[in-house]
C-alpha cells in the first residue's frame, strides 16, 4: 500500500479553503469538491466524511497549477 505521514492535523473542507486562501480570493466548496473528485489534491476518506492536510494540499496546488515565468529557475 502507499504509505503516506500525515504530519498537520486534518481539517474539513471549510476549513482548509480558509487555510489557503484570504476571503477576496477563496474559490468556492464546489471548486473543492471538483479537485477532490478528480483527485488533483490529496484527501482523507473516513467512511463518507473528506479531510485534508493544509500542507499536502498546498504542495499539490503549487506543484500543479504554479506558472513559471521566462526568468524563474526551475526548483
Amino acid at each position: 500500500m502507499n504509505e503516506l505521514k500525515l504530519d498537520g492535523k486534518l481539517v474539513n473542507a471549510q476549513q482548509l479553503l480558509e487555510a489557503l486562501f484570504t476571503p477576496e480570493s477563496r474559490p468556492s466548496l464546489r471548486w473543492l469538491r471538483t479537485q477532490t473528485e478528480t483527485r488533483a489534491i490529496p484527501f482523507v476518506r473516513l467512511g463518507r466524511l473528506v479531510f485534508f492536510d493544509v500542507e499536502l494540499v498546498r504542495t499539490a496546488l503549487l506543484n500543479k497549477h504554479l506558472v513559471r515565468g521566462r526568468f524563474l529557475p526551475a526548483v
